[in-house]
Parts: C-alpha cells; structure tokens; sequence
C-alpha cells in the first residue's frame, strides 16, 4: 500500500512539474527571443542555452541556428549539428532536415556524431526523464521522512 501511495506520488509530481516550470520557461524564451531580435546574440546565446539544456526543443534548435551563424559564440558546425539532434528528438520533419543539413556541412562528422551522442547523455529527452524521476523519487523519500538530511541515510527503494 505505502508504494502505492509512493508511485501515485511521483506521478503527480513528475506530471506537474513540467505545468509548473511552463510560466517562467516561457518568460525566459521571451527574454532570450527579445535579446536576439535587438542584437545580443551573447545574451540570448547564454539563456537559449540554459534553456537547451532543460530540454526546451525551441531553444536547442535556436541554438543550433546560432552556432551555425555564428552568433553570440564562435561558428561552430560540429556543435550545431549536435544541438539540432537534441532538437529534432520531437520528430519534426524541419528540425531533421536541418539537423541532417548541418551534418553534410560539418568537416568531421564523427566528431559531430560524437558530440551529439555526448550532448544527449546530458540532456536528451531520455537522460532529462530520468533526472526528474529520480529527483522526484528523492523529493517522495524526503517528505516521507525516509531521509534524514544526509545522502547516506536516505533509504534508496
């Protein structure tokens, strides 16, 4: 029963936490949309990326676009294409294309591929669903008094 209960609880905050994020990640893509449009890239490079890596698709294709121009950081073609593989995780037929384009350009593809597959052990959808469950699971333990402050004396169900 008390697992029961646990799973249920991990599910409400595993299914709420992307609702409740949802407010300031929108926020912080205006910031970041309103920062390109007025020319600085450095800026709106720093928090597409920091959104990138919260597994915002928007924000990883942007900033692959702005590796690829060179805007807000050197050119580079290797990491573009390996944010426009995070990117086109949702399937998008647009965000393959580009993704495969900037492939073609890159000099060292393995390297890309490399990069990418490195990239998304980090923050791929996979890697990023794994993180929240375990964070939540930790959260679950900690409200329930299973944990006691320290990492050593949380009990790891």
């Amino acid at each position: 029963m008390k697992s029961v209960l646990m799973l249920m609880a991990l599910m409400l905050v595993v299914l709420q936490a992307p609702s409740l994020a949802a407010t300031s990640l929108q926020e912080y893509r205006t910031d970041a949309d309103q920062s390109y449009l007025e020319g600085d890239f450095k800026k709106a490079h720093k928090i597409y990326t920091k959104l990138a890596k919260f597994g915002d698709h928007y924000a990883q294709n942007r900033v692959a676009q702005m590796y690829a121009a060179g805007e807000g950081k050197n050119a580079d073609l290797t990491k573009a294409y390996a944010w426009s593989v995070l990117a086109a995780e949702i399937g998008e037929p647009e965000l393959i294309n580009h993704s495969n384009a900037l492939l073609q350009q890159t000099g060292d593809k393995q390297q890309a591929h490399k990069r990418a597959e490195k990239l998304k052990k980090k923050y791929g959808e996979q890697a990023l669903r794994t993180k929240a469950i375990r964070k939540a699971v930790r959260n679950s333990y900690k409200r329930s008094g299973a944990c006691t402050g320290t990492r050593l004396a949380c009990a790891q169900g």
